[in-house]
């Protein structure tokens, strides 16, 4: 809930030339709803961005009459920027088990613990 809406309103006028920035492209692999298309495609329109290139969005998946699909400026992909190798899933279970056993049963040192208040 904290970076919900984080970027959107005007949040991304400062990367645009007119006001000094270099009006890079905008990269989302993370949360979805850091802005809203709204605010997104607002953004494309008035170039404080040159681009975006989504993996993931408020709606999943993207809407069919979105937008975002129609624009030239914007590469879509299918929520696939974050794969987890299976082979990795042994080693990040078992380092956290042996912390957890190692410090009686507290979760306190495990990591990529997911954070149910602030929604990640």
């Amino acid at each position: 809930p904290a970076t919900r809406g984080l970027l959107s309103n005007d949040a991304l006028k400062a990367a645009s030339t007119e006001m000094g920035g270099l009006c890079p492209a905008f990269i989302n692999v993370g949360r979805g709803d850091v802005i809203d298309e709204k605010c997104l495609l607002e953004a494309l329109d008035k170039k404080f961005i040159s681009g975006a290139i989504l993996d993931v969005f408020v709606e999943e998946p993207l809407p069919t009459n979105s937008g975002l699909w129609s624009r030239p400026d914007v590469i879509v992909s299918p929520h696939v920027s974050g794969l987890t190798q299976a082979s990795d899933v042994p080693k990040v279970f078992l380092s956290n088990y042996q912390r957890y056993v190692e410090n009686d049963r507290s979760t306190s040192e495990l990591k990529f613990l997911v954070d149910w208040k602030k929604g990640y």
